[in-house]
């Protein structure tokens, strides 16, 4: 389900990027039709994102992740997502983010009443689920200062957190309670985890797996041995050959 291409092949999952109105809300849509037997469970790597999916019956927040989930889908089933925009889903839904962390969350624990009537709308016209899914996100766009901080970290060039606090005007303190709420982890985890995003982006594109943790920001092999470990429980090669993107 998530761009690190482990949920399944090609042909049973798409995305695009959502209308022009949206992007400043929603970073992806995507659909995903499951094999029509029964397969083992799917491996979801964490990426530092909140996705809003209808599965044809119930409409659930996933993530964020700190280390890899799994998901066990019915055989057969359509799944429908909207991937948030980084610094979207505290505001939109007002709770912190580190008490939905590692966690699938059904919207109406948290809505109720309105989740509901949302959810009998995408079962009468589940054609439509991702434009009816749109029209459920706040008008508000993303907390810019989170945008701002995923985006810097997603680079790989960005500064130590303590120059990146001093460049949001916040003590390093703040900055971890604001990822918290943002992203349902500290900094130095996000950090982490987009840095496994680029290694899984680019790995292709580089003679060796040094080369690519390099690239990729790792100071040196253990330390992408130690982080992928840890964060997914693969070591390096299991790691790509699983879910490199190509």
């Amino acid at each position: 389900m998530r761009e690190d291409g482990g949920m399944a092949p090609p042909a049973r999952y798409r995305e695009a990027l959502p209308p022009a109105a949206w992007q400043g809300r929603v970073k992806r849509l995507w659909r995903y039709r499951a094999p029509e037997t029964a397969s083992a469970p799917e491996r979801i790597l964490p990426d530092g994102c909140i996705d809003l999916i209808w599965d044809g019956q119930c409409l659930f927040l996933a993530g964020p992740d700190r280390v890899a989930n799994t998901a066990s889908i019915a055989p057969g089933s359509v799944l429908t997502g909207v991937r948030l925009a980084p610094g979207v889903a505290h505001g939109w839904l007002g709770v912190s983010m580190d008490a939905l962390t590692g966690q699938r969350v059904e919207l109406r624990d948290l809505w109720g009443r309105q989740a509901q009537a949302l959810e009998l709308s995408l079962a009468a016209n589940n054609d439509s689920a991702a434009r009816l899914l749109l029209h459920a996100l706040p008008d508000a766009p993303a907390d810019t200062r989170m945008a701002w901080l995923f985006a810097r970290l997603s680079s790989g060039d960005a500064p130590r957190l303590p120059e990146l606090a001093r460049q949001l005007e916040v003590s390093e303190r703040a900055l971890r309670r604001q990822c918290l709420a943002h992203f349902g982890y500290g900094a130095k985890t996000l950090d982490r985890i987009l840095r496994l995003q680029r290694l899984l982006a680019g790995a292709s594109a580089h003679r060796t797996l040094t080369d690519a943790a390099l690239a990729a920001g790792y100071a040196d092999a253990p330390h992408l041995v130690h982080d992928a470990r840890d964060l997914t429980g693969l070591a390096p090669t299991e790691l790509l050959q699983a879910h490199g993107r190509r």
